[in-house]
């Protein structure tokens, strides 16, 4: 009996284990996002071109710069433009990850690209800013790049 409950438990830890490396994969190849670093070296060397863009009304450029998905204009009247990085995660595990230009250099709201400033109210701590849902696991953060660019993730 010793053996079978052995050899049962070893069966079940081996299926754990293949089961942990398969979704650890998984999440791999659906992660396509930049690393904060990456976004913050992105906005250094191309602001240039982003800002440009940005007056023309004309995101041609931008969007050639690698990692940068999608650019959305999300407050015309504010001028805030969110540039979605990609993401990772799949379900009720996702995040988010990207930048944004805020013409009065303020820190905002951003969730799916979307300006929710009004939804919430960002926390300072030190350089950064961040939100935590009330009883939920969904956060958010935003940090400075540069003068009028923030750095922002969100995670659901």
């Amino acid at each position: 009996m010793k053996c079978v409950t052995k050899s049962v438990l070893f069966s079940l830890f081996s299926i754990g284990v293949t089961f942990t490396v398969v979704l650890v994969c998984f999440n791999n190849f659906v992660s396509d996002n930049l690393s904060k670093k990456q976004i913050f070296n992105l906005v250094e060397k191309n602001n240039g071109i982003i800002i440009e863009d940005i007056a023309d009304n004309d995101f041609s450029d931008t969007l050639l710069l690698k990692g940068v998905k999608k650019v959305k204009n999300i407050d015309a009247q504010n001028c805030i433009i969110s540039f979605e990085c990609g993401g990772k995660g799949f379900g009720s595990a996702t995040s988010y990850y990207g930048f944004y230009y805020s013409e009065n250099d303020e820190p905002i709201g951003i969730y799916f690209g979307t300006n929710i400033q009004g939804g919430f109210e960002l926390m300072p701590n030190g350089n950064s800013y961040s939100y935590t849902e009330e009883n939920s696991d969904n956060t958010y953060y935003t940090e400075r790049i540069i003068k009028n660019f923030f750095y922002y993730e969100s995670h659901f």
